[in-house]
């Protein structure tokens, strides 16, 4: 069976994409007690995208809902988690998965943070199913809500996992996808790069972290920032898109 199209970003504008969104490179980290060994972390050489950049991840007909990384701005009611928590209720996905939430000061190049040992991974894909690489596109969708005050940043790899999975793995087929095939990957000097992508107060994403390595970032900002976020089997368009 050939691959489905795991990850794409819904806009209506190319132009706000752009106006929202940085390009960079990957660096490894080892030794910080902060931090697993080799997580892999914001370069910090950003600059503007490519104008290209929209067209090459606009969705297509295979674009699974799935599978759509969109960005919202919350409705004017909904202004507390508690609103938010009752708003997600209504969604569709009668069993959404909570997640803890954040409270991250300025100025990580990262936020989150493992909740068995509180170590940052650095980009990573959420396996809270732990499905298989041929059952990844049909993962949870996360949902990620910005609660300010300050602005913060989310950060995608430009190759989804099953693709790096194809480039390290003899037997991807029935290999489980994992934060480590990202790292392996890293390792043999492969080329990866990062979206910086801005989100404001009010503002939220869905996107299918199981399948696109990901993380959150408030490095250059000056407030710090909280979210809630859920995972969830929701269909596209729940919300006016913000782009």
């Amino acid at each position: 069976m050939p691959d489905l199209h795991p990850a794409a970003i819904a806009f209506r504008d190319p132009a706000a994409l752009l106006a929202r969104c940085e390009i960079g490179g990957v660096r490894r980290l080892y030794g910080d007690p902060g931090y697993e060994s080799g997580a892999a972390l914001p370069a910090g050489d950003w600059a503007p995208p490519p104008e290209g950049l929209p067209a090459q991840y606009a969705p297509c007909a295979f674009t699974l809902d799935s599978g759509l990384v969109e960005f919202f701005r919350l409705p004017g009611t909904v202004t507390s988690r508690h609103a938010l928590a009752a708003l997600v209720g209504e969604l569709g996905d009668p069993h959404p998965v909570r997640l803890p939430v954040t409270d991250d000061p300025p100025g990580e190049p990262v936020t989150h943070r493992l909740p068995e040992n509180g170590l940052r991974p650095g980009l990573h894909i959420d396996s809270h199913q732990n499905l298989l690489y041929a059952e990844r596109e049909f993962a949870r969708r996360r949902l990620c809500v910005n609660f300010g005050p300050g602005d913060r940043h989310l950060l995608l790899a430009t190759r989804d996992i099953k693709s790096i999975c194809r480039t390290v793995r003899d037997r991807y087929e029935s290999h489980r996808p994992h934060t480590d095939d990202l790292r392996l990957y890293l390792g043999e000097r492969k080329q990866l790069s990062l979206l910086r992508i801005r989100i404001s107060p009010g503002e939220g994403w869905f996107a299918p972290t199981a399948v696109l390595p990901y993380d959150e970032s408030t490095e250059g900002q000056l407030l710090p920032s909280a979210t809630a976020s859920w995972l969830g089997h929701w269909e596209r368009g729940l919300f006016d898109p913000l782009i």
